[in-house]
């Protein structure tokens, strides 16, 4: 078949205009392309700065969120030997966009400073000119976007681990229609995690407590006082807007392959006591908390409102127990004032009978209750024979007194990525217990002072002999439940396991707990004898209780007191004209 010569031009024509589009259309593509990164950097730029977190923190605290430039620069770049028994300077001048190409995982930043005054010196005079920074990190998962808000502190000196640097993260979790459902904040080891209802927000930034020193984060300014919270957490010290943080966007900075810990990284022993350095966010908790937030949400605990009432109630129960103390208090002076006018008071003439024995027993109670309030009332002490704390002549793993009220910490095993290395709060509640028993004592003294009658007074010497021996009821009959505490904390939090020797120890405690003595193998700090047993605390208070007893009974068998009545003086005469 012959193709005439027009229908020749014409598909050939044809082919061209093919051709043409084809070019077009292959360059919009490439030109597509390589604007997309552009334009999801856009957009994720975007919902860092819609959801970035207002930051409050107590009247104390000396650090801030910082530039990684100051950590790094502020450092020396060290390689530890085994075991750390010592370093060896690798970088005397690390840089941000070289640090990254180090590979090997025993490296550390170590602060040029040196000591926790003089890195707290230099960051003061330079936080104003240094700015606060938030580095953004977004996931996308199946079920949501995750922003991440990495937050880089040049120091930590909290009340359970003191060590250079520290880095925390608040996570917010978006649906997949691109709303808020849920916020995750980072505490020590683990974190808490809320309902984006459940959140305090300024417009749609959710308000963050930061914990004095430690730096964890919190949803409300009463929390970290009971359970396993374990920090002091206000809203009285610095307010950092949205607006001033300022965001940078983590893609490929060099820093971010840095494997070592931002921070000093000393021996065995130091790093069980919480003493070294965190690792960088892509190794941080073995890089779950960077690349898989929702395992990191599954292992963390859920608060909601419930939550927070009774977190309300248990920060501010002894401003209202205060309260009562002082309305009683006062009825009490009032009827002392009221005996005064009335004909005086007896208790200097009760002192001049038999009863000024059991009186003087009352009086020596009240002195060595108050004595027992500031003593410790329970310790359980921790002395490695092996591993990290053979030298260090024993670590606290419980303490129980009237000011600090009750901590729990164990080597739970947490595993080499937590800074905490494993010495982490099982339990606590920073309950200032002499409140309530000093309250009791007060009362009792008042009622010394203004005694109507040796019964009176003698019955309630002996019903305070209950009020004396109450907080050693207590303790014994917490530290007979320490058994269940152990499954208690591994239901809060899914992700961790409470090691097997530890729920032993506590069970062996519990179930002999006025003294005792045990070995057991701890992860990471290996063969360690525990020593528990009552304090001078308790014993002081079982001493008050006798005192309490042998003069109450002494008070109410004496005989009767009079009161002297003011005698009535006659009218005067009229006036004689």
């Amino acid at each position: 078949m012959k193709l005439k010569a027009g229908n020749i031009k014409k598909l050939v024509h044809n082919n061209y205009v093919l051709i043409l589009f084809a070019v077009i259309f292959c360059v919009l593509l490439v030109t597509l392309t390589a604007l997309l990164p552009s334009t999801n950097a856009q957009t994720t730029a975007q919902l860092a700065s819609n959801y970035a977190p207002v930051l409050r923190f107590t009247a104390r605290e000396q650090f801030y969120p910082t530039t990684v430039d100051y950590i790094i620069e502020s450092s020396v770049l060290r390689q530890r030997s085994p075991f750390g028994a010592s370093s060896t300077i690798i970088d005397p001048a690390p840089r941000a966009d070289t640090l990254g190409t180090y590979t090997s995982a025993d490296l550390f930043l170590d602060n040029k400073l040196g000591t926790y005054e003089r890195i707290a010196a230099d960051y003061s005079v330079r936080a104003s000119s240094l700015g606060y920074y938030a580095y953004v990190n977004v996931v996308q998962t199946a079920s949501s976007t995750v922003i991440q808000y990495w937050l880089f502190y040049i120091y930590n000196n909290g009340p359970l681990n003191d060590h250079q640097g520290d880095i925390e993260v608040i996570e917010v979790f978006l649906d997949n229609a691109g709303n808020p459902k849920q916020l995750l904040l980072s505490q020590h080891g683990s974190g808490q995690n809320a309902g984006w209802g459940d959140v305090e927000k300024v417009d749609d930034h959710p308000v963050v407590y930061v914990a004095q020193g430690s730096h964890a984060n919190y949803f409300r300014s009463y929390q970290g006082k009971m359970g396993l919270e374990s920090d002091v957490v206000g809203n009285d010290g610095k307010t950092i807007m949205p607006a001033d943080l300022n965001l940078v966007m983590l893609t490929d900075q060099g820093w971010l392959n840095f494997p070592g810990r931002w921070g000093y990284w000393g021996t065995e022993q130091e790093v069980a006591l919480g003493q070294a350095g965190p690792y960088g966010p892509v190794f941080n908790q073995d890089g779950i908390r960077w690349a898989q937030p929702e395992s990191y949400l599954n292992s963390t605990f859920t608060v909601n409102g419930t939550y927070f009432i009774l977190a309300l109630l248990v920060a501010n129960f002894f401003l209202l127990f205060a309260i009562y103390i002082i309305a009683r208090g006062a009825w009490k002076g009032w009827c002392i004032i009221r005996m005064m006018q009335k004909g005086g008071l007896l208790v200097s003439k009760f002192l001049k009978g038999r009863g000024s024995i059991g009186l003087i027993l009352g009086i020596v109670s009240i002195l060595v209750s108050i004595v027992a309030l500031f003593m410790p009332w329970y310790t359980i002490t921790a002395v490695s024979q092996t591993g990290p704390l053979a030298q260090q002549g024993g670590a606290p793993l419980m303490s129980m007194d009237g000011i600090n009220g009750i901590t729990i910490k164990m080597f739970m095993g947490a595993g080499g990525s937590d800074s905490t290395s494993g010495y982490t709060t099982l339990f606590n509640t920073q309950m200032p217990f002499a409140i309530a028993f000093g309250a009791g004592v007060i009362l009792l003294a008042l009622d010394v002072i203004g005694i109507k009658s040796g019964k009176s007074l003698g019955k309630k010497l002996m019903i305070g002999t209950v009020s004396s021996l109450l907080p050693l009821m207590l303790i014994l009959l917490f530290i007979a439940q320490l058994g269940a505490i152990a499954p208690l904390a591994s239901g809060l939090f899914p992700g961790q396991t409470i090691p097997a020797s530890v729920e032993r120890m506590l069970k062996t405690i519990a179930i002999s707990p006025v003294q005792g003595t045990t070995s057991e193998m701890f992860p990471i700090i290996g063969v360690t004898t525990v020593t528990w047993g009552l304090g001078v605390g308790a014993y002081l208070f079982l001493i008050a209780a006798i005192l309490k007893l042998v003069g109450g009974l002494i008070i109410y068998t004496a005989p009767p007191l009079q009161q002297t009545q003011i005698p009535q003086l006659p009218p005067p005469p009229p006036p004689t004209l």
